[in-house]
C-alpha cells in the first residue's frame, strides 16, 4: 500500500518575512468545509491563494479535521484502495488540490462521488465552478484590503511610514505577490519614489512567476491575455483605449467630466485646437468602453473615474505593440484634452474645478504622448496648477521633467521653453528658493529680449518678467511692467503686477501706509476676479502688512480675518496659503494680547 508519508502537509513560511494572517478569510473556507464537506477556493494570480491554504487554514483545519494531504498522482492507488473497502476508524482526510486544477473538468475521477473532503486551490474563474453540482461552496480570494497592505508593508520595512505604506499598496494594487517581491528588493534608505523609478523598467519581476516550468498563471500573463482578447480596430478600440490609460501611468482618468457641461462659459475644450483627424468623439467612452474593460478586470470606475493600477499599467504597456503604442499615445492626448479648456500654459482660477480632476493625469503620463502645441500647454498648465495649490515642490520636480525631455525634442517651440523657466522661476519663488526663482527669471527675460522685439507686448512675457522683478525686489521693473500692462486689453495682469509693486514697496517702508492706493488695488480685483481669487487675496494681505507696518494693528488683524475667511471658502482650510494666514492671524492676536 503507498504510503502517505512527505505528503502531509505542513505550513510554509517565508524566510525573513512577517506574513499577514487572513484569519477572517481562513475562518471562512474552514467553515464551509464543515458546512459542505468540499470547498473551491478561486481569485485571480498573485491574491496569496495557496498561501493562505498552506497556512492559515491548515492551522484551523489540523484539530478540527485530522491529516490534510496535498494531492499527487502517487498517492491516488492507496487513496483507491481505503475509498473500496471498509477501514475502522478511519476519517478521510482533507486532501488540499493546489493551483493544479485548471477548470472542474479537470478534476480527477477518483475525487468525486467518495466522500472525501476537499479543498480545491483553482485559477479557474469562480464563474467556471459555480454551475458544478455537487461542488455548492465557493469563496473568492481578492487582494489584500488597504490595511492589511499596509500593516505588511509596516511590519517588514523598517522606517516606512504608513502614509507611504499606503502610497506603494496603492501602485501596487494592494496584490500580495507584488507586494511580497516589493518588501525584498526595497533596499535600505530607500524612498518610496525612488523604489518605484527604479522598479518601474522592470517591474514584471513583481508580478512573474520565479519558475519558468510552472504552469501556474501570473498576474502578468492575466493582464497580457486579456488585453490580447480585446478588439484593436476602430477609432476607440477597446485595447487602444486600454493603452491609453495605461500610459497615464496609474493615475485616474475623470471620464464622467466628458458628459458634464461646465458651468462657466464660454467654455472651448483645447481638443478643439487638435488637427481635425485627432478629434475623436468620445460619446461611446463612458457608456460601452470603460464598462467593458471593468467587466474583464483591467480597470476600475469610481466616482466617475477610470483607474488603471500603476502596476497593471506597466504590463498594459508591455503587451501592445508598437504601432499600438503610438495609437494609444495619441488617443491619451485627446482623450485629456476633451476634459480641458483651451490655455496658454496657465490654469486659470475659474477652470481650476477642471484642473483639479484632470492633473493627475497630465502629470504622471509620458511627455512624449503629448505632441501637439495645445497637449504641450495643457502639460504646462497642470504644473501652474499645482503651484497655485501650493504644491511648488511637485511642480519643480514635474517642470524638470518636462525641460528635460524638451531638450532632446525636436520642434519645440522657444516659447515653451521659456514659459518652462517662467513657471520653474514662480515654484522656486514659492519654495522659498529666492536665488533659483531669480536665475530662471532672469534666463527667461534676457532669452526673449535677445530674441524677440515685441515681447513688451506679450501677456506672457510681461507676467514672467514681473514674476522676476518680484524676486529680485526690482520696483523700478514692476513700474514699467506695470505701464506696459495696462496698454493690453486685459487689465487683470496689470492690476497683478501692480500689486507685486506695492508689495515691494510695503517692505522697503516703515511708518508709511500704503493703504489707499492698495484698497483701490483690491476694490478693482474684486469687481473684475471676484473677491475669493487668489489674486485678490493675495493684494488683501499686503494690505494687512501695510496697515501693520505703518502700526494700525486693528485693520492689519481685521483685513487678515477677512483674508483667511475668502481662503478657507475658496482653497480650503488645508491649502498652505489658508494655514500661513492662519498662522499670521494667531501671531498678531498674540501681539495684541
Amino acid at each position: 500500500m503507498t504510503s502517505l508519508k512527505g505528503a502531509v502537509c505542513g505550513p510554509v513560511k517565508a524566510e525573513g518575512i512577517v506574513p499577514v494572517a487572513r484569519t477572517a478569510l481562513a475562518t471562512r473556507i474552514t467553515r464551509e468545509l464543515d458546512r459542505h464537506g468540499s470547498v473551491v477556493v478561486t481569485g485571480r494570480a498573485g491574491v496569496g491563494k495557496t498561501y493562505l491554504v498552506d497556512n492559515s487554514v491548515y492551522a484551523q483545519c489540523s484539530p478540527r479535521f485530522g491529516s490534510m494531504i496535498r494531492w499527487s498522482p502517487e498517492i491516488e492507488g492507496h487513496l483507491a484502495s481505503r475509498t473500496r473497502e471498509f477501514v475502522p476508524n478511519w476519517n478521510p482526510p482533507v486532501l488540499l488540490l493546489v493551483d493544479d486544477v485548471v477548470g472542474p473538468e479537470a478534476l480527477p475521477d477518483i475525487l468525486l462521488n467518495h466522500g472525501l473532503q476537499l479543498i480545491i486551490v483553482s485559477h479557474a474563474s469562480a464563474r467556471r465552478w459555480r454551475h458544478v453540482p455537487n461542488f455548492p461552496a465557493l469563496v473568492e480570494v481578492g487582494p489584500f484590503e488597504r490595511e492589511e497592505s499596509v500593516r505588511f508593508l509596516t511590519a517588514n520595512l523598517d522606517g516606512i511610514t504608513e502614509a507611504d505604506a499606503d502610497r506603494l499598496a496603492a501602485h501596487l494594487g494592494d496584490l500580495p505577490l507584488a507586494l511580497d517581491r516589493a518588501v525584498r528588493r526595497f533596499g535600505p534608505d530607500t524612498s518610496v519614489d525612488g523604489f518605484l523609478q527604479r522598479i518601474k523598467p522592470v517591474a514584471h519581476l513583481l508580478v512573474n512567476d520565479r519558475d519558468p516550468s510552472s504552469r501556474s498563471p501570473t498576474p502578468e500573463g492575466e493582464v497580457r491575455s486579456a488585453v490580447e482578447e480585446l478588439p484593436v480596430s476602430g477609432r476607440l478600440a477597446p485595447r487602444i483605449v486600454a493603452g491609453a490609460l495605461a500610459l497615464m501611468d496609474g493615475a485616474p482618468y475623470p471620464a464622467a467630466l466628458l458628459d458634464v457641461q461646465p458651468p462657466w462659459q464660454p467654455w472651448r475644450t483645447a481638443s478643439v485646437s487638435l488637427p481635425p483627424e485627432r478629434r475623436v468623439p468620445l460619446h461611446s467612452l463612458t457608456a460601452t468602453v470603460l464598462p467593458d474593460l471593468e467587466r474583464r478586470g483591467l480597470l476600475r470606475i469610481a466616482d466617475g473615474n477610470a483607474h488603471l493600477v500603476w502596476l497593471t499599467c506597466q504590463s498594459v504597456q508591455r503587451a501592445l505593440r508598437p504601432l499600438e503604442r503610438a495609437r494609444a499615445a495619441q488617443l491619451a492626448e485627446t482623450m485629456l484634452l476633451s476634459l480641458l479648456p483651451d490655455s496658454k500654459g496657465d490654469a486659470e482660477w475659474g477652470h481650476w474645478p477642471t484642473w483639479r480632476a484632470s492633473h493627475r493625469a497630465l502629470n504622471t503620463i509620458d511627455p512624449s504622448c503629448m505632441t501637439t502645441a495645445p497637449g504641450r500647454h495643457a502639460l504646462l498648465a497642470a504644473c501652474d496648477y499645482l503651484i497655485g495649490q501650493g504644491r511648488p515642490a511637485e511642480a519643480s520636480q514635474r517642470l524638470l521633467a518636462l525641460r528635460e525631455t524638451w531638450r532632446h525634442t525636436e520642434n519645440i517651440p522657444l516659447s515653451l521653453r521659456l514659459k518652462t523657466l517662467d513657471l520653474l522661476g514662480r515654484a522656486s519663488y514659492e519654495s522659498g528658493d529666492i536665488q533659483k526663482a531669480r536665475r530662471y527669471g532672469g534666463t527667461a527675460l534676457r532669452a526673449r529680449q535677445q530674441t524677440d522685439h515685441e515681447w513688451r507686448l506679450n501677456p506672457c512675457a510681461l507676467s514672467g518678467a514681473a514674476h522676476w522683478a518680484l524676486a529680485t525686489q526690482r520696483y523700478d521693473w514692476l513700474e514699467e511692467l506695470r505701464r506696459l500692462a495696462q496698454a493690453l486689453p486685459d487689465q487683470r495682469l496689470a492690476l497683478r503686477i501692480h500689486s507685486f509693486a506695492m508689495l515691494v514697496h510695503v517692505e522697503s517702508l516703515y511708518g508709511l501706509c500704503l493703504a489707499d492706493p492698495l484698497k483701490k488695488i483690491v476694490r478693482s480685483q474684486c469687481d473684475i476676479l471676484t473677491p475669493e481669487h487668489p489674486h485678490s487675496l493675495f493684494t488683501m494681505v499686503v494690505l494687512a502688512r501695510s496697515y501693520q507696518r505703518s502700526g494700525r494693528a486693528d485693520e492689519a488683524r481685521a483685513t487678515l480675518l477677512k483674508v483667511l475667511e475668502l481662503r478657507n471658502k475658496s482653497l480650503g482650510p488645508g491649502h498652505p496659503h489658508t494655514q500661513a494666514t492662519a498662522v499670521e492671524v494667531h501671531g498678531q492676536h498674540r501681539e495684541f494680547e
